[in-house]
């Protein structure tokens, strides 16, 4: 039992090892924002309620212009980064902690985002069926593959893995930290949803339906996600998983398919 723990806890990089320039005020700010964030979440939502602006006419609302240029790649990704390398003045190095690929380092990345590509594999044949339907189906096919990487597995991991998980490892402690970070990331996910949600993400303004379709799969992921950043401190390989997971989704959604 004593080893299983020792496996489970073990870390390549501890929190208590890691160096911040002002660790109180950092952490203070991105929680702060966190919170922000989700207010932010039932704003953009009433706005694609009233002023819908789907991209090629996606038929998910991730993939309208106020959600996924705004709200995600301005507010989640380009701001943070602002102010993570700009104002706070860290680099890339400070969030890949020495990081250096192995073979079997590869080969396990390989296999989790290859997993994490086919929980989402029920897409491929209706993608494929929607496809001859559209003129631009290589340009959808391209967006389609991109999109999630810009909008969910690259801001998302760097702020809530990178950046605040890694701060309250060290000012909390790494159970909490993980719990912590979760609880907001699954948070800011719940509002649209309930505003806007039709499908195995729940139903809108069914509260129950949404926090059992979105709040609890995408909390259970988080802490798993939590636990392997706080593990391994490997960012690519997280930011790849979610990329992969979310791809099928984005295809469906530019090729008019419901999720």
């Amino acid at each position: 039992m004593r080893k299983v723990l020792d496996w489970i806890t073990w870390q390549r990089i501890p929190a208590d090892q890691i160096g911040f320039k002002n660790l109180e005020q950092e952490s203070r700010t991105l929680i702060l924002y966190s919170l922000f964030y989700i207010l932010l979440a039932f704003g953009v939502g009433n706005l694609i309620i009233h002023f819908p602006q789907p991209i090629l006419g996606a038929k998910e609302f991730v993939q309208d212009f106020w959600f996924a240029a705004v709200f995600k790649f301005s507010l989640l990704l380009i701001l943070p980064s602002l102010i993570f390398f700009k104002r706070w003045k860290y680099g890339i190095q400070d969030l890949l902690f020495g990081l250096k690929p192995k073979i079997g380092m590869n080969i396990k990345g390989a296999l989790l985002i290859t997993i994490g590509f086919l929980l989402n594999i029920r897409h491929i044949s209706r993608v494929s069926e929607a496809m001859p339907s559209f003129e631009d189906a290589e340009f959808r096919l391209i967006l389609g593959i991109v999109f999630p990487l810009l909008i969910a597995g690259l801001p998302e991991e760097l702020f809530f893995r990178g950046m605040l998980q890694t701060r309250l490892e060290k000012l909390w402690n790494t159970p909490i930290a993980i719990l912590v970070s979760g609880l907001l990331f699954t948070a800011w996910h719940l509002p649209s949803r309930f505003l806007l949600a039709n499908g195995v993400e729940g139903q809108a303004g069914d509260w129950v339906s949404i926090l059992l379709g979105t709040g609890l799969p995408v909390f259970l992921v988080s802490c798993f996600f939590g636990w392997h950043w706080a593990r391994y401190r490997n960012l690519p390989l997280l930011i790849g998983v979610h990329w992969a997971i979310d791809i099928l989704p984005s295809l469906s959604s530019f090729f008019g398919v419901s999720n």
